[in-house]
């Protein structure tokens, strides 16, 4: 139980930090270029890629 609680707070962490340092960069061009649909889709694909990695990290199920 502790381990799946760590695991979703590096997660989230993770993820976080990475859309930090992405939107900081590229937030103009992002809004100018993307639909908006996209910049969520590939928000919920990252959280999703990261959250599947951090899990595995930490002796979950596969």
């Amino acid at each position: 139980m502790l381990k799946q609680r760590i695991a979703s707070i590096v997660t989230a962490a993770i993820f976080l930090g990475i859309l930090w340092v992405i939107l900081g960069r590229v937030w103009i061009v992002i809004w100018v270029q993307v639909p908006w649909w996209v910049l969520l889709l590939s928000g919920v694909i990252l959280f999703l890629v990261i959250d599947y990695l951090v899990h595995r990290a930490f002796g979950g199920k596969p």
